[in-house]
C-alpha cells in the first residue's frame, strides 16, 4: 500500500469465463477450458515463483492460487521457492523467464524498493502485472504495560523525545521497515529503527521490552493483541480491519496514512497481450473461486483485488512514494 494514495480498491468485473459450446464430452473437456484460456496458453505446467521461503504469506497464498487455478485450467500448477536478496532472486528469475506465460512470479512492495536501495536493478517496469490479491495493513503496537496507550501518546512522546523511541522492524530495507518509517514520517517524529530478522522477532522484541514499538501486519500481530501481550494503537488503512476489530484506523485518529504490505502475481515484461489476457481471465476466476475464498478467510488474509491496469498504476505510485521516502530519510539497505 502506498501512503496517502487515492487509488480505489475496486473489484474488477469478472469476465465471462466459459462460453456455451454444446453438451458434448469434447466441448466439456477441451472447448470449455480452451475458451477460458484463449490461444495456446496453458499448454503445460504453470510455475509460480515465490521469492520467499516456504510457510510464509507469499508461499502460502501462491499455493492457494495454484490449487484454485487447477479448477479452471487443464494443466497442473506448481510453486517453487527461490529465496535471497530480499526477494530479488526469485522475482528476477520469474521476470527473466520465457515470456510464454508458463512461469509467473509473486511480488510485494520490495519490487518498488530494490532500485532505490541498490539491492537489484529490477523494478516495476520489468514485469507485467497480472493481479494483486491481498493486502496487509500495518498496525502500530506497543507493550501492553507501556506508558504509551494511544496514537496521540506515541506522537507526543516522539515529539518530546526525538530519536528515543526504539521501533523494531523486520529487517533493514524491508516493507515493514518502510511502513514504520512512513508512519513516523507522517507523524513528524524521529525514531530509532532497530532491525530484526523478520516480523515475528520484531514483535517479540516489543513483548520482551527490547524495543518500544513496531509496525507489522494487523493480522500477524492480532494473536499477541488478543493474548494481552501487545496493545494496538492504530491501523494504517482506510477502514477498520476484522483481525483487530477494536482498533481504530490512524485516519480516524487524525494521521492520514495507509501503508503496509501486499502480494500479487506477475508475468515477464515482454509477454504478448493475448497470453496476458488469458492469464488475467484465469486469475479473475481464481479470485472468486470458493476454494480460494475459503482459504483466504480461514487464514486471515484480506482479499483486495487490483487487475493488471490498476495494479500497474499502483506499482508506479509505490515506486515514487518509496523513492521519496528513502531519499528524505536517507534509508539504506
Amino acid at each position: 500500500m502506498v501512503a496517502n494514495t487515492n487509488s480505489e480498491r475496486r473489484v474488477l468485473n469478472r469476465r465471462t469465463a466459459l462460453k456455451t459450446l454444446g453438451a458434448t464430452g469434447l466441448a466439456m473437456t477441451a472447448g470449455c477450458i480452451g475458451d477460458l484460456q484463449g490461444g495456446d496458453w496453458p499448454s503445460r505446467q504453470v510455475e509460480i515463483v515465490s521469492p520467499w521461503a516456504a510457510g510464509g504469506g507469499a508461499d502460502r497464498t501462491s499455493r492457494a492460487v495454484a490449487d484454485a487455478a487447477e479448477n479452471h485450467t487443464d494443466v497442473s500448477w506448481n510453486v517453487s521457492n527461490q529465496t535471497g536478496g530480499s526477494g530479488s532472486v526469485g522475482m528476477n528469475a520469474a521476470a527473466n523467464s520465457d515470456p510464454d506465460g508458463h512461469t509467473l512470479g509473486c511480488t510485494a512492495p520490495e519490487i518498488a524498493l530494490f532500485q532505490h536501495l541498490g539491492i537489484a536493478e529490477l523494478g516495476p517496469d520489468d514485469i507485467t502485472p497480472i493481479m494483486q490479491y491481498t493486502e496487509f495493513p500495518a498496525a502500530l503496537v506497543v507493550h501492553q504495560d507501556s506508558d504509551i496507550s494511544s496514537l496521540d501518546d506515541w506522537i507526543a512522546y516522539g515529539e518530546d523525545n526525538p530519536g528515543e523511541l526504539q521501533m523494531a522492524n523486520s529487517g533493514n530495507g524491508s516493507s515493514w521497515h518502510m511502513a514504520a518509517a512512513g508512519i513516523a514520517n507522517e507523524a513528524g517524529i524521529d525514531v530509532e529503527h532497530v532491525s530484526y530478522d523478520g516480523a515475528e522477532p520484531a514483535m517479540t522484541a516489543v513483548v520482551n521490552g527490547e524495543a518500544d514499538c513496531t509496525a507489522v501486519g494487523a493480522a500477524e500481530v492480532a494473536p499477541q493483541v488478543r493474548d494481552g501481550d501487545l496493545e494496538a494503537l492504530g491501523v494504517a488503512f482506510s477502514e477498520q480491519v476484522d483481525s483487530l476489530p477494536d482498533t481504530q484506523t490512524m485516519k480516524e485518529q487524525g494521521l492520514d496514512i495507509e501503508i503496509g504490505s501486499w502480494l500479487g502475481h506477475f508475468a515477464p515484461a515482454d509477454i504478448d497481450d493475448e497470453t496476458r489476457d488469458a492469464i488475467v481471465d484465469v486469475y479473475e476466476s481464481i479470485y472468486e473461486d470458493d476454494q480460494f475464498v475459503e482459504f483466504m478467510e480461514n487464514n486471515n488474509f484480506m482479499r483486495v483485488q487490483r487487475g493488471p491496469d490498476e495494479f500497474s498504476t499502483f506499482l508506479d505510485e509505490q515506486y515514487e512514494y518509496y523513492g521519496n521516502l528513502v531519499e528524505e530519510l536517507d534509508i539504506s539497505a
